[in-house]
């Protein structure tokens, strides 16, 4: 099984990041990264097991009492709902289908599980989040009613914190929203804007340990961090193809140490420690092992295993990061 290995030295300079803040970049920890391939679930279709334009995927790092630790939920995008997945890839059960109504989808986008094995999903073109039980049973909506001035537009991503609060990225209106688990809102941030703190059409959404709170900045091409208060820790990023450049990144994701960020036009993975500083980058453009087609969606599993949405080909590729 071919790896990729690259070793970071503490003397990296990173020249094609900027930092939000007029702030320098903090030291990088010196880390042996390698990126191992596992394999990949799925291809195109609409059969049980099958994809149409995947968007997110989660994978779950606690069982309940019908399903196994490891168990991967699937946004499938085109084909309008959730799938389940076990550990080894194969299907369990499904959830939606087009339409307006509880229970239906118009562009299931991103998708977050939570303590109470409650399934959160951004259903995009319908303008709403909506819960459900873990077999997939219709519990609610939220963010249908009008929030601060305005309505939800286009929610792109969606994460939980350690407390069990839920951070939407209202990407059709440039801004991060957050609400109780209940749907209640809460507070919102940001909004339209090339600087430290605004967007423009954030796609995704990642909170970590500390309640830090990251964001693919999708049309800035970018990466910002801030506090659960939404003030600007580090911005990373800017257009291109080099280390620390995007192309539109739709996806993200953070660990113990790093930062995966799903640099979606460039077809490859980016990893950075929690900094902000660069580590390392996989994959090309393709549909061979290790090889993308607009990956958007990417999530964290257990012992660093990661599950990338690997859209345009119709299916979920697998990794383990070493470090």
């Amino acid at each position: 099984m071919k790896k990729t290995i690259l070793t970071i030295l503490s003397l990296l300079l990173l020249t094609s990041v900027s930092h939000g803040m007029g702030s320098a970049p903090g030291t990088p920890e010196v880390l042996d990264v390698s990126v191992e391939y596992l394999g990949s679930i799925g291809y195109a279709g609409s059969g049980d097991g099958e994809f149409y334009f995947p968007r997110d995927v989660y994978a779950s790092i606690r069982g309940d009492l019908s399903t196994a630790v490891g168990d991967v939920f699937v946004a499938d995008t085109g084909n309008e709902r959730i799938e389940r997945l076990n550990p080894k890839g194969e299907f369990e059960y499904q959830f939606g289908g087009f339409g307006s109504s509880l229970g239906k989808f118009n562009t299931p986008r991103s998708i977050a599980v939570d303590f109470n094995y409650v399934i959160y999903v951004c259903d995009t073109d319908n303008d709403r989040i909506q819960k459900f039980d873990i077999r997939g049973n219709p519990l609610g909506e939220f963010g249908t009613l009008e929030v601060s001035g305005k309505y939800v537009k286009e929610p792109g991503g969606i994460a939980l914190d350690v407390l069990g609060y839920v951070y939407v990225t209202d990407s059709g209106n440039d801004r991060i929203l957050k609400f109780t688990d209940y749907g209640a809102f809460l507070t919102s941030f940001g909004g339209f804007g090339w600087g430290d703190g605004f967007f423009d059409n954030p796609k995704d959404i990642a909170v970590d340990d500390g309640r830090n709170i990251y964001v693919a900045d999708t049309d800035n091409n970018r990466i910002q961090k801030l506090d659960e208060y939404g003030m600007p820790i580090f911005v990373v990023g800017e257009a291109g193809k080099g280390e620390s450049q995007f192309k539109n990144p739709a996806g993200i994701a953070v660990g113990r140490k790093l930062l995966y960020v799903a640099d979606t036009g460039n077809d490859r993975i980016q990893v950075f420690d929690k900094k902000g500083n660069f580590l390392l980058a996989f994959g090309s453009s393709g549909s061979g092992k290790s090889e993308f087609n607009a990956p958007h969606g990417i999530s964290l599993g257990d012992k660093e295993v990661i599950f990338v949405a690997d859209t345009n080909n119709h299916r979920v590729q697998i990794f383990r990061v070493s470090y």
